[in-house]
């Protein structure tokens, strides 16, 4: 069981992703109240610590958050788009502070579809840099990446990419779009996906992924379009294992205590006869934004579901 407590400790950044959901709304956290949160989760049964926001590597205080972290032996990572950690210096900083997992975010291997999504220049450039760095300063790498209209295409292509060029990342996380919390800018909207036509890159590129003994998650992606890797689904892997996790956010949501409703989504007509409902999240956010999707229902033996449920609990 992984439960995980995000951390949000800024809500500004140097990219501008057209599809960010927690757009900026120029709030921090003092030292003092990261401090007041880090220990608050040590006398949590959590796995981990993950700082956030839109972009933590801007906040002054992250180097000392995570060396306060590991003072109390405290596990912690980061999520990060990359931009600060170009600076080997700056890399090596958080290395002393004994900092060993970044999560970044690298959208596509095209350089200037990446630079479009981030609306940010060189971007993608620096992105490269940092995994550089990071991985020359002995501090694991992790690669997220957000499907949308725009990647959904050449996701194998862009972890083939990765693998190639950066063999030692090990773990891919793939995260649908999150319309309700997005931009709501006409740009933001043109990269809500196709489905139809990402589940076909996404599955490719996980069978890639499996024959070169690496291990991936996918979010909010209902289970009919990631048929044969539905173990990766992490709303499918909480339901099955019971977990939860804590965002402390930088809003009006404060601290949300996500538990197993929470994995749970729209459900529609043909999922009721499907044999992957009762593991199934659904389709995120059906009602409102995603309306053209379309499910199939799947017809699973006994031993099939068996199986999914096996390796969901064999695997952490």
């Amino acid at each position: 069981m992984a439960n995980i407590w995000y951390i949000q400790v800024n809500r500004f950044c140097n990219n501008k992703c057209h599809f960010c959901s927690n757009p900026s709304n120029w709030e921090s956290i003092s030292f003092e109240r990261g401090k007041e949160l880090i220990n608050d989760f040590k006398g949590r049964d959590y796995s981990w610590i993950i700082f956030t926001g839109w972009e933590p590597t801007l906040s002054s205080d992250l180097i000392e958050w995570i060396r306060h972290s590991n003072s109390i032996w405290m596990d912690c990572r980061i999520i990060s788009n990359g931009m600060a950690c170009s600076d080997l210096d700056y890399v090596k900083r958080l290395k002393l502070a004994w900092l060993n997992l970044i999560h970044f975010s690298l959208y596509s291997y095209v350089e200037k579809v990446h630079d479009f999504l981030t609306a940010t220049p060189w971007s993608y450039k620096k992105l490269l840099q940092a995994v550089q760095n990071a991985l020359k300063s002995w501090i694991n790498v992790q690669l997220n990446c957000v499907i949308n209209k725009y990647n959904q295409s050449h996701l194998d292509k862009t972890v083939k990419f990765v693998v190639k060029n950066f063999p030692q990342i090990n773990h891919f996380v793939w995260n649908n779009l999150d319309p309700k919390m997005m931009r709501k800018t006409q740009v933001a909207k043109s990269t809500l996906p196709d489905f139809d036509v990402a589940w076909k890159s996404l599955v490719k590129a996980l069978s890639f992924l499996e024959s070169v003994w690496k291990t991936f998650r996918v979010e909010r992606l209902p289970l009919c379009f990631m048929r044969w890797f539905e173990f990766a689904s992490t709303e499918t892997r909480k339901i099955v294992k019971d977990e939860e996790r804590i965002v402390h956010f930088l809003d009006s949501r404060e601290m949300v205590r996500q538990m197993w409703e929470y994995w749970e989504h729209d459900k529609l007509e043909e999922c009721k006869g499907c044999d992957l409902n009762g593991i199934c999240a659904g389709v995120y956010e059906y009602k409102e934004f995603y309306n053209y999707v379309e499910v199939e229902t799947q017809k699973l033996s006994e031993e099939e579901k068996l199986d999914i449920i096996s390796k969901i609990r064999e695997v952490k």
